[in-house]
């Protein structure tokens, strides 16, 4: 088997970095070899050769996810998927209080929501 270059071990280092610390470029930031191989712009067969890159990546990989368990949050959740769900939260909340906020403002001043329709007069 053919080693990889120090430049490929270098590219699959700092994809390795960006998975982790959930910022990907290309991919959607789940920590597989695949996703790794992507991130550093190299083949999969490219990636499988770099025998200490992949040591350190699956060592990793098995910290976080007992990390996340330890600390309850979901497996799959990246950085960004928690901030999209976190700001999701306070838009429904937002919208909650607003809703509430002009109910209270339409019984505050009396006015009654239902619809009355007018009777129609017939024209000769």
């Amino acid at each position: 088997m053919k080693p990889v270059s120090a430049t490929t071990e270098q590219a699959l280092s700092e994809a390795m970095a960006r998975l982790f610390d959930g910022c990907p470029r290309v991919t959607d930031g789940r920590l597989t070899v695949a996703n790794l191989a992507v991130e550093a712009g190299v083949s999969r067969a490219t990636a499988n050769r770099a025998l200490k890159v992949l040591k350190v990546f699956r060592q990793a990989v098995i910290e976080t996810r007992l990390w996340r368990d330890a600390e309850g949050q979901p497996m799959g959740a990246t950085r960004a998927e928690q901030e999209r769900r976190a700001v999701n939260d306070i838009l429904a909340q937002h919208h909650q209080v607003r809703a509430l906020c002009e109910l209270m403002e339409l019984r505050r001043y009396g006015y009654n929501a239902e619809v009355i329709p007018i009777a129609s007069r017939k024209r000769p």
